[in-house]
């Protein structure tokens, strides 16, 4: 008579069969499912059993897949999900955490191998029924029903409620029916298929010796699998096209190889990507990698940047000896920045009147993060309007590739204008792909939690404290748009043998120079106090309109702004352009008294024009173009157009008197500054010693060359005039100038006088030309080559005038201090006002008063004018900090750099291991661990302890932002139970686990005997579930930190339901066991 058995109040079918099942019996099982945890529960039953027949019901462990090809990556999905739950069925997770697989494993394994028959079904559906009989040599049973699995919950070991209806059928007819029915499908070979090795491969996976580089690319597969499963898989995207054949791509380290497949992955699937690498480490060259790629497609490309970056980027295409990237014939078009507020002329070769702009496949912004969505001139468009509507938008679909050093700088405005660049301005463009609702929403959220940090005390300030504040959601968007690395990362996880060290850097040396030997010239103080009383009226006609006229010109040329809610007037425009011109003199001062002159001279020159102007009463045409000789972007002024107003409706009295003043202080500073004639200059003086100290005493062997820099050309023609000859008669150097305009030239008879020839004569090895010629030693040069190019060969680089941010003082040494480098060492100089720092930021703090007013009004961000005075306090600090360490832009102190936000670079890697080693990561169980050691270079940071990384079970939504992991989280904790590494900075840790494991491709033998004595083969994991535990309340600290958080928040009271109480919501994936 059959017997129910509910797993529940009348019986579990575990039991029954511990009660029931006699020695030598035969045992079939057919389920879906099959795990050791089950098979543990029975083990003493079916060890005394001869004979253990299982059946998958559903394919597993199966080669061939009986299905289309739509189908197949699905199915195979879940089959692999069906090959993991041996070891990691949902419902007995928190098992694994008692450490004890490893041993139930090995029993499992001797089992089946001695015992088993296992097949399974090839294709799904035919098989339908799950039961389990039992050939006892007396009674034999069958036990059918609804939800029989072999899973511990299967059998009812369980605390789930369930309403299971099995019977349990004794009766012999219905016995030998069903054998007869099993055996017919176990012989059919068209249905089923053998794999018992399979499922034995499998086992002792679980219970071998791992090597520490499997469990890193096993915990990598875990947490970023899914993303990399999204990613359409691009079939190794270098040998599609053939780009592994050009010059550039086998001109590129292994990091920039990674830099550039990510990006491409990233342009084919979400339309754009920002690489955000550290000064350095290559930029230019990963993305002329990325230009071939699409040029090998047939795609049209076209690189935007600042105007002193052209001639970098026209270089790469010149058919020239000079040029080692020619064989690859690179066609792509170039445009300034500044092209973008032109409608008429040429840009080189490039007729702007006549450019079809919505015929690009693919655009390359370089500094990127020099476009902000200003509001238009009346009637005109903005150069990020242009670039979105005229390029982007209209035509054929573009792609966007970013450049950018700096695509965060503690404001998140910024970064969302470059992101809708990718996506065409649609502010929920990743809602399907990627899961992000809102990306407007989402950096409004990290931008508040970036003001908070920016409040804390300034010891507080660190990556450490801002990486919890951040959610899930950003790091997602980071990771989704952006591919930044930094050097240190580079240099410490990254395998370095093939491409050698970074040089050391030597303390920078400071020199502070006078004006003039005689000191003569007036102190900076007294001429600081004459530019700022300057009154520069030729900069704002507007303010000389009289009143019963000014309503008239304001409905002409003021903006509407925020939507039309508010006005950003032409007055107040001007102002700012006054204020910029009185910086401009002053840096001009400051860089050589030579340029001073040449600034005071065209200032007096024009005030006279204006003169003539007032005396024949025309119209006046005002044309705030006036920057157009300031080699700087910071000075990128976004150019309105012409103002005309008449000269009647100006108040000729006073802009006669304002005028006449200026020309009074103007002739008298030109007086003074005349009369410092270069062989009174004190600075060149000072320049001229260094030069030849360097050369009489090299840093490094044989090496006499030098790179000078300065933000002006003037700066850098006066003293290419000063020095070529004395270098050549003096020391028998040649010398080179370069600069964005006409400025490009050298002595060295056999080089031309192209930006090109010259770099390359000065920097041969780099690229890679012959060395055995005459070379230019001594380069002279504006920021225009402060970017993009590889100048190694040098290893002195002197600032002569100190750039106003900070980052550009990286970006200059950035030239020499690269990866690579032959030179054993590299120097920085800087030449600063003789006077003391504080003095000097709150002189030019004073005369700079920088453009608030108009960032205000474009950004709509209220809280830019405490920022400005903060600003002032980073750079205080930051340049204190380069008068005594050279540094990377992530350490400039009161700076966040996006590469320690990003985590792509991990799936880049996994993506590469897994292309290397297919298969192995998809079928490979989780809970599995592996023994390290730690390299010599990591011992300051690593410790003797356990690296684990967990699942949450349970998770609700609203704790998405829990982790930047989400829902998965790394711990790193000490053998005596305190942490090494929190959870919440996972970047840091990833990075440790990284350069654990790294190159350890076998167990490490004496250490893993050392572990099985210690644990008593695994049987004694004691300590390890103890070390556990303090990692579980590790997490539950933040989880349940950020809850109470959530609490304050409208609707997101949900966060504590009771979702982490302790280790059993957790499951373990893998855990590094790390040795001193």
């Amino acid at each position: 008579m059959p017997i129910v058995l509910d797993n529940n109040k009348v019986g579990a079918i575990g039991e029954y069969i511990k009660e029931n099942a006699e020695e030598h019996s035969k045992v079939t099982i057919s389920s879906p499912i099959f795990t050791i945890y089950a098979f543990e529960e029975l083990r003493k039953v079916l060890e005394k059993s001869d004979k253990f027949r299982f059946l998958f019901n559903e394919p597993t462990f199966i080669k061939r897949i009986i299905a289309n090809d739509k189908e197949v990556k699905e199915f195979e999905f879940q089959m692999h999900q069906r090959e993991r739950n041996v070891s990691e069925f949902n419902l007995e997770i928190g098992l694994k955490n008692n450490l004890d697989q490893n041993q139930i494993a090995s029993k499992c394994y001797q089992f089946i191998q001695d015992k088993g028959e296992i097949k399974s079904v090839v294709k799904s559906g035919c098989v339908t029924l799950s039961n389990i009989l039992v050939e006892n040599p007396n009674n034999s049973f069958l036990i059918q029903g609804n939800n029989i699995a072999f899973s511990k919950d299967g059998l009812g070991y369980t605390n789930q409620i369930r309403f299971d209806f099995n019977t349990v059928n004794d009766e012999q007819q219905m016995i030998d029916q069903y054998l007869a029915f099993i055996n017919q499908i176990f012989d059919n070979e068209e249905l089923v298929v053998d794999v018992k090795e399979e499922l034995l491969k499998h086992l002792s996976n679980l219970y071998k010796e791992n090597s520490p580089e499997l469990i890193y690319y096993l915990t990598l597969y875990n947490i970023f699998g899914e993303k990399l499963l999204n990613m359409d898989d691009m079939a190794r995207v270098k040998e599609r096209t053939g780009i592994n054949k050009t010059k550039v791509w086998n001109s590129l380290y292994n990091f920039q190889h990674d830099a550039v497949v990510g990006a491409i992955k990233k342009l084919e699937l979400y339309n754009g990507c920002i690489i955000a690498d550290s000064v350095g480490l290559g930029k230019t060259f990963e993305a002329l990698a990325i230009i071939k790629y699409y040029e090998l497609r047939n795609n049209r490309v076209l690189v935007l940047c600042p105007k002193k970056l052209r001639g970098n980027w026209t270089s790469f295409k010149q058919n020239s000896v000079t040029n080692f990237l020619a064989e690859d014939r690179f066609n792509y078009d170039v445009l300034n920045h500044t092209d973008l507020s032109r409608d008429k002329g040429k840009s080189g070769d490039i007729n702007l009147e006549t450019i079809n702009w919505g015929n690009y496949d693919l655009v390359v912004i370089d500094e990127s993060h020099n476009f902000r969505n200003n509001n238009a001139f009346k009637g005109k468009e903005t150069r990020y309007q242009k670039l979105m509507n005229r390029i982007i938008k209209s035509g054929v679909r573009t792609k966007v590739l970013m450049l950018s050093a700096t695509p965060v700088n503690n404001r998140l405005a910024d970064l969302k204008n470059q992101i809708m660049f990718i996506t065409e301005d649609q502010d929920d463009a990743f809602k399907d792909s990627v899961g992000i609702n809102s990306i407007e929403t989402t950096l409004r959220v990290a931008q508040t939690r970036f003001k908070e940090w920016s409040k804390l005390p300034e010891e507080k300030r660190t990556t450490a404290t801002l990486l919890p504040m951040l959610d899930y959601n950003f790091f997602n968007l980071l990771n989704t748009v952006t591919i930044a690395r930094s050097r240190r990362q580079i240099q410490t996880y990254y395998d370095t043998k093939d491409i050698g060290e970074f040089p050391t850097r030597l303390k920078p040396i400071s020199v502070k120079s006078d004006i003039d030997i005689n000191k003569n010239f007036p102190s900076l103080g007294k001429v600081n106090g004459m530019i700022a009383s300057l009154h520069l009226a030729i900069y704002s006609p507007m303010l000389y309109v009289l009143p019963s006229k000014l309503e008239y010109y304001e409905a002409l040329y003021d903006q509407e702004v925020k939507g039309g809610t508010g006005k950003f007037k032409q007055v107040d425009r001007e102002k700012n352009i006054v204020n910029l011109m009185r910086v401009n003199i002053f840096k001009r001062l400051e860089s050589s008294v030579n340029s001073f002159t040449l600034t005071l001279e065209r200032i007096l020159s024009q005030i006279e024009i204006m003169m003539d102007v007032l005396d024949k009463d025309q119209e006046y045409d005002f044309d705030d173009d006036t920057f157009s000789n300031v080699e700087d972007d910071d000075f990128d002024y976004e150019v309105g157009g012409k103002i005309k107003i008449k000269v009647k409706d100006l108040d000729a009295l006073r802009l006669r008197e304002d005028l006449a003043e200026d020309r009074k202080i103007l002739e008298e500073l030109l007086y003074q500054s005349i009369d410092v004639t270069p062989d009174k200059d004190a600075k060149l003086h000072d320049l001229k010693n260094q030069i030849t100290n360097k050369i009489m005493h090299p840093i490094n062997e044989e090496n006499k060359k030098i790179i000078i820099f300065t933000s002006f050309s003037d700066t850098a023609e006066y003293l290419y005039k000063c020095l070529n000859e004395w270098l050549l008669n003096t020391h028998g150097l040649y010398c080179g100038l370069v600069t964005g305009g006409s400025g490009i030239k050298t002595n060295l008879k056999s080089v031309s006088n192209q930006f090109e020839s010259i770099l390359a004569n000065f920097s041969p090895r780099s690229n890679h030309l012959r060395t055995d010629k005459d070379q230019i030693d001594v380069l002279i040069a504006t920021d225009c080559i402060s970017e993009g190019q590889n100048l190694q060969d040098c290893d002195y680089l002197i600032n002569y005038d100190i750039h106003w941010n900070p980052v550009r003082i990286v970006q200059r040494f950035g030239r020499v201090d690269r990866i690579g480098s032959t030179n054993k060492v590299i120097q920085l100089v800087n030449f600063w006002p003789n006077m003391e720092l504080d003095e000097y930021i709150n002189l030019e703090n004073r005369v700079k008063n920088r453009m608030v007013m108009l960032d205000l009004s474009a950004t709509g961000d209220d809280d830019l004018l405490s920022a400005e005075s903060k600003n002032l306090e980073y750079r205080k600090n930051q340049l204190k900090q380069l008068q005594n360490e050279v540094l990377d832009v992530e350490d400039l102190q009161g700076g966040i750099s996006i590469t320690d936000l990003t985590l792509d670079d991990f799936i880049m890697s996994l993506d590469r291991y897994m292309k290397e080693h297919p298969n192995i990561l998809e079928k490979y169980p989780t809970g599995v661990y592996a023994i390290t050691n730690i390299p010599e270079k990591n011992k300051d940071e690593c410790t003797a302890g356990v690296i684990y990384c967990l699942k949450q079970k349970k998770y609700t939504d609203n704790q998405e932002s829990a982790s930047s992991l989400y829902p998965y989280y790394l711990v790193y904790v000490k053998d005596d139970g305190s942490i090494q590494a929190k959870n919440t900075n996972p970047k840091k840790i990833l990075d440790l686990f990284k350069v654990l494991c790294q190159g350890k491709e076998e167990p490490i033998e004496k250490l893993v005997k050392s572990f099985n004595k210690k644990t008593k083969n695994g049987s004694d994991m004691s300590d390890y579930t103890y070390l556990l535990e303090q990692a579980v309340y590790d997490i539950k600290g933040v989880v349940e930190q950020k809850g109470i958080q959530s609490l304050f928040q409208i609707g997101q009271a949900t966060l504590l339901d009771n979702t982490v109480s302790g280790l059993n919501d957790f499951e373990l994936v893998s855990f590094l066991v790390v040795e001193s």
